[in-house]
């Protein structure tokens, strides 16, 4: 295929001259515009002075200006995640893109498709101590960033700048999606690049893999294509006690296609066949349909957990996922299978990398799930399939819900408990046409996980790939600006707040009216009790060492520019919810929800506390 990227110059026309001749920072522009970009995240700096000034002049772009360089790059990955567009953060040279790194190395973990432009030295400066040199000669910040991204790359001149762009956004566009780098000298910017005018478009995932998915890859076991799809079909319609699990592989297929969704959902109920996701791909899969599971892993649902454990399933479909510690629930030997683990991916490192599979599919999970509804009727009009179809049916009597419901103790407590917290937020946000959560690393994503079912067209999002605190407090607003339609909505506990906090003057600034639910107990509190089961003898006596100081959290919110809504009792908790979502509604703003939770309650974490616990010790 041709390089997509150069396609722009003939739909947009050539420079006054004729000659084809732009400034790479046009050029760069406008191939961004090409594929869909119409935002960009950055915290400005002289290394991208040139770029910036071009920026500024284009009617058809917005810039957001972030606090951090985290927070930009976190803004650009939620506006990614929400559109399946890509999501573009501009950053100046040496500590600005050193500060970029943590948040990129989420969006590659979690296949988010970002690019990361960050400014560098003048070419003429390279090796001679250039202020924020990032060359191999002062701090590779290239080999730095090089190490979590797909694609990292330096532009060093005119002839191959063209097609280096055209790399980057390919490889942060194609499956497996995930993050990719350019470093720009800043002298770069003003230098006048060569455009071809070639034909193509922008590469999309169904364009590239749907006939790879269907049509014939070879799996580990011998596998392949149509008759893959059908032997798995056949499989599931033969076990008693199957599972077919989704993974955050699974996102893109049904994010751009509704209907995919609608049909599993119907081939799910069909042949019931009881359906899990991992955290990443909460909410794909409807949480209140009957052959729900819910979240799978570390912290997850109670009925899933049962389900694994209670009986073990014969036959596991896992579709889009790794299996990596937190999905597996530690690697749990369930998952196994006691017939058959078939996995399906787009990416073949992930295929037997956590487990040995039976029978492997290297597909795109849009592809798979697409096909093998119609391979499974085929299936049932050639043969007999009741009874395991009546074991299926009863699997499920005697689990219990998706989600735990709180006790009268627990609503009415003060300080309010974190269940009373996600008991009004699962009514709050199942009353919502379209929300988009993002929920921060900590006890909040435990809670989250366990307490509130969610169903499409709402979606969760969770930087569980790296797992880096603060992401959901600027990713947020990335999503709100890119859908200012929907009820944007983080869940962040008060440490992972603190992180990014800055980011509401962004978001006061673009009267984004995004809202932040925070679990404010003044402590690192997952780690805090962690370590309070690990070390019981000890950790007590020095809790405050995890504490945050007290920190005036709806006093620092509103000297940021959002309305904060303080909660200390249960029954406030309704009242300032329905309160933030109108105000942001109503008179655009960042709406801030702290609510006083007990910190000595109990956490969510049981599981992930004896694994950490164990970890500390050597295997024999």
């Amino acid at each position: 295929m041709e390089s997509w990227c150069h396609t722009v110059l003939s739909e947009v026309g050539s420079p006054p001259d004729g000659s084809g001749r732009r400034s790479f920072s046009d050029h760069l522009l406008r191939v961004l515009k090409h594929s869909g970009v119409d935002t960009l995240f950055c915290v400005p700096g002289s290394a991208i002075g040139p770029l910036l000034d071009r920026t500024l002049s284009d009617v058809d772009l917005r810039l957001v200006v972030a606090r951090h360089e985290s927070g930009a790059v976190a803004m650009a990955d939620g506006y990614a995640r929400v559109t399946g567009r890509l999501g573009v953060a501009l950053v100046t040279s040496g500590p600005g893109a050193l500060n970029a790194l943590p948040h990129l190395a989420v969006a590659q973990a979690d296949g988010s498709p970002v690019l990361l432009i960050s400014g560098a030295v003048a070419r003429s400066r390279h090796g001679r101590g250039g202020f924020q040199e990032g060359a191999e000669d002062g701090v590779d910040v290239l080999g730095a960033l090089g190490r979590c991204a797909k694609y990292s790359r330096e532009i060093g001149n005119c002839h191959s700048a063209p097609q280096l762009v055209d790399n980057a956004v390919r490889q942060a566009l194609t499956a497996p999606r995930g993050a990719a780098h350019l470093s720009v000298p800043v002298d770069m910017f003003t230098e006048e690049v060569e455009s071809g005018e070639v034909g193509g478009k922008p590469l999309s995932v169904s364009d590239t893999f749907l006939l790879a998915g269907v049509a014939g890859v070879a799996g580990v076991a011998g596998v392949a294509g149509v008759a893959g799809v059908a032997e798995v079909a056949r499989a599931l319609l033969a076990a008693e006690r199957p599972m077919l699990v989704l993974g955050n592989g699974a996102r893109e297929a049904l994010r751009s296609d509704p209907g995919l969704g609608k049909a599993l959902a119907g081939f799910v109920e069909r042949f019931a066949v009881p359906t899990a996701t991992t955290m990443k791909a909460k909410g794909l899969f409807p949480e209140t349909h009957p052959q729900a599971l819910g979240v799978m892993g570390v912290g997850g649902a109670r009925r899933a957990h049962a389900y694994l454990t209670r009986n073990p399933p014969d036959v596991v479909v896992v579709v889009g996922s790794g299996l990596g510690e937190w999905a597996s629930a530690n690697w749990s030997p369930a998952l196994r299978g006691t017939r058959a683990l078939v996995q399906v991916d787009i990416d073949p490192a992930k295929i037997g990398r956590a487990y040995p599979v039976d029978h492997a599919l290297h597909a795109d999970a849009g592809a798979f799930l697409r096909a093998v509804p119609t391979a499974a009727d085929a299936c049932a009009a050639h043969g007999p399939h009741q009874e395991p179809l009546r074991l299926r049916r009863d699997a499920l009597k005697d689990l219990p819900g998706v989600v735990a419901e709180a006790s009268v103790a627990e609503l009415g407590a003060v300080p309010v408990t974190p269940q009373a917290l996600m008991h009004h937020l699962q009514r709050w946000t199942a009353g919502i046409p379209e929300a988009l959560v993002f929920v921060d690393i900590g006890n909040s994503t435990g809670w989250f996980t366990q307490r509130v079912a969610v169903d499409p067209p709402s979606q969760v999002h969770c930087p569980l790939g790296m797992a880096s605190m603060g992401w959901a407090s600027a990713a947020v607003i990335g999503a709100k600006l890119a859908r200012p339609e929907a009820t944007c909505v983080t869940v962040t506990g008060d440490g992972g707040f603190l992180m990014n906090a800055t980011e509401i003057a962004t978001a006061a600034r673009l009267m984004v009216g995004a809202i932040w639910v925070v679990l404010d107990d003044n402590a690192f509190n997952m780690v805090r009790q962690g370590m309070d089961h690990s070390f019981p003898d000890t950790m007590r006596t020095t809790d405050e060492d995890f504490g945050l100081g007290g920190p005036n959290l709806a006093g620092l919110a509103e000297s940021l520019g959002a309305r904060a809504w303080r909660v200390r009792v249960p029954d406030e908790i309704p009242i300032a919810l329905d309160g933030a979502r109108h105000a942001a509604e109503q008179d655009p703003g960042p709406q801030v929800i702290c609510v006083s939770v007990d910190r000595d309650e109990p956490g969510p974490f049981r599981d992930r506390n004896e694994a950490v616990g164990l970890s500390f010790r050597a295997p024999h």
